[in-house]
């Protein structure tokens, strides 16, 4: 199994995960991910978009209890970069 996802590494998964991450963040193995992607009982919102499975990163988030808001820099949802950074003087 992969090793768990620390807190600080939250605020750079992207912003749509694969059901294997997000069922890692919850918690879950990959067969049970897939089990309740299919059965329509995963805990967060999940999109099926081609053959492949959308989930929102904010929807997992708030299902574990976590405001995705409070765990970004600015708050707004979009992340800063370095070169953002520099510019504020940072």
């Amino acid at each position: 199994m992969n090793p768990q996802i620390m807190l600080d590494e939250v605020g750079s998964l992207p912003v749509v995960l694969d059901p294997v991450t997000a069922g890692r963040l919850l918690g879950m193995s990959r067969t049970t991910t897939y089990r309740h992607l299919k059965a329509g009982t995963f805990p967060a919102p999940a999109y099926r978009v081609g053959r492949s499975w959308h989930i929102p990163t904010a929807g997992v988030l708030l299902h574990l209890g976590l405001d995705p808001n409070t765990l970004l820099e600015c708050g707004c949802g979009a992340r800063r970069n370095e070169h953002q950074e520099a510019d504020l003087g940072r």
